[in-house]
């Protein structure tokens, strides 16, 4: 393994050679395979082009962001800039280093995308995408190379099993009562909850080295009160399990109780998309500043509750808003 991070590091190495002048296109890069801008594509597709690939994009989303967490404490490998103080910190980040989510992500994404188009030029733009992202993180520094071919990898495996068992699971969940899709959602939650614990329970006898703390501080030193590292923070857990919970109540009430269409003049397309935007940001950061960090078992509490709601407003409740104020029609 010592080979394969020394190799790796040389590359990033020759890359960052080329710093500052490309920083600002990289972070550019990395930015399209992050949370924030799937924060605004998710919201954009489901609301102003079409509910369903929408919505088959967050769950998509959530089934790798999941599975990549599990990975990562799995494998508990460092990033770059922890282990070898020549690598720049262009970018801070906590959790593990293998495989890389934002490879994972934007390989099951991009292709699901790319597969939905069924076009060619579809297929390219994907591939250039998943390939600037990936060389993009390498670049930062915080992540090896073999970390991205790791995510590709995951990535790939990740959208096949989706789309084995997304329509399968559509299919007998659609005619079912509200509460045996509550039920489902709950079992769900439950399920993934269990994940997260026995996977936390394998890896807790392993003890990461103190050196990677102290390298990542001394390469990018972190917020007072915070650590440069933090890898088996249970944060982005919360976050997939609150989503996914609030965006499951919201499907099966949007099925029951809203009639929606997406399509209409594009001025109401961006004046939904505005509004809703205002309300999903005003959740995640304004709530956010309110609910307390502490103690930890509060905290992640909390967190569930606010990205639940999140989940919750985007399937579910802005388009009974929209249709009440008039910048949607009926589906």
């Amino acid at each position: 393994m010592d080979v394969i991070w020394q190799w790796g590091i040389n590359l990033i190495l020759t890359l960052q050679q080329h710093s500052p002048g490309l920083d600002l296109g990289m972070k550019f890069l990395s930015f399209l395979g992050g949370e924030e801008f799937f924060m605004l594509l998710i919201p954009f597709l489901y609301w102003c082009v079409d509910t369903t690939r929408g919505l088959r994009v967050l769950a998509l989303l959530l089934f790798s962001d999941f599975t990549n967490g599990l990975l990562k404490w799995a494998f508990h490998a460092p990033r770059p800039y922890w282990v070898d103080a020549r690598v720049k910190a262009l970018a801070a980040e906590t959790s593990y280093g293998l495989p890389s989510g934002h490879a994972q992500v934007a390989t099951a994404i991009w292709g699901f995308l790319a597969r939905a188009a069924r076009r060619p030029l579809a297929w390219v733009a994907a591939v250039l995408l998943v390939l600037g992202i990936s060389i993009s993180r390498v670049y930062l520094g915080v992540h090896f190379p073999h970390d991205v071919a790791a995510g590709w990898v995951a990535g790939a495996l990740v959208l096949a099993a989706y789309l084995w068992l997304e329509p399968r699971a559509a299919t007998w969940l659609k005619p079912r009562p509200l509460a045996v899709h509550v039920a489902a959602v709950l079992l769900l939650s439950a399920g993934m909850l269990a994940a997260v614990f026995g996977v936390s329970a394998a890896i807790a006898g392993t003890i990461d080295p103190p050196a990677w703390e102290a390298q990542a501080a001394a390469a990018g030193p972190p917020d007072a009160g915070r650590r440069a590292t933090d890898p088996r923070s249970m944060d982005g857990f919360f976050t997939n399990l609150g989503v996914a919970f609030g965006a499951g109540i919201g499907l099966a009430l949007r099925r029951r109780y809203v009639s929606f269409d997406p399509r209409g003049p594009w001025v109401q397309r961006i004046l939904r998309l505005g509004l809703g935007l205002v309300v999903l940001l005003g959740l995640r950061s304004g709530l956010g500043a309110l609910f307390p960090r502490e103690p930890l078992e509060v905290a992640l509490l909390f967190r569930y509750v606010r990205y639940a709601l999140i989940g919750l407003w985007t399937v579910w409740l802005a388009l009974w808003a929209f249709v009440r104020l008039g910048l949607a029609g009926p589906e």
